[in-house]
């Protein structure tokens, strides 16, 4: 899921929960649900482009999602709730992160016997967080993940 799902689906669940730490809890819990739903997002096909190009789209898309949840969501839910939902729903894709800076490449699938401490752990997040994944191409995984935005948000309401 792109991030801006990831995070909208937290603001709604900091609105329905108050105390930052159920929030959290249920935002990151959220990400995994929705991550096994067939989706789309910067990071589907990331092979295919300039490894440099997906990292700036993720960031931008990451500050925007960010950006627009808050705004949706402020003033209705407890800031530091609003805040600590919407990094907890982002933590599983920031935690893989590593292993796509430091280490794949387009040709690299997995880190070589030899490879270091880091690039094995780096690696076995990213492999751990990628079962919960079911990816989808444009524009079938785009319009899932808002089908499945729609359905938490109705949910959560």
């Amino acid at each position: 899921m792109t991030a801006t799902a990831h995070a909208l689906v937290a603001g709604a669940i900091a609105v329905k929960f108050a105390d930052p730490v159920t929030a959290a809890t249920l935002a990151i819990t959220s990400h995994f649900i929705m991550d096994a739903i067939p989706h789309w997002d910067v990071g589907t096909n990331w092979r295919n482009r300039a490894k440099e190009m997906t990292a700036i789209l993720a960031i931008l898309e990451t500050l925007f999602g960010t950006t627009i949840a808050y705004l949706v969501f402020m003033g209705k839910a407890p800031t530091i709730t609003l805040l600590a939902a919407i990094a907890a729903s982002l933590l599983p894709d920031w935690l893989e992160t590593p292993w796509y800076i430091f280490y794949a490449k387009q040709s690299k699938h997995e880190p070589a016997k030899s490879a270091g401490v880091g690039e094995k752990l780096s690696y076995l997040i990213y492999k751990a967080e990628n079962k919960f994944h079911t990816k989808a191409q444009y524009p079938f995984g785009l319009v899932t993940q808002i089908a499945a935005v729609i359905f938490f948000l109705k949910l959560l309401s």
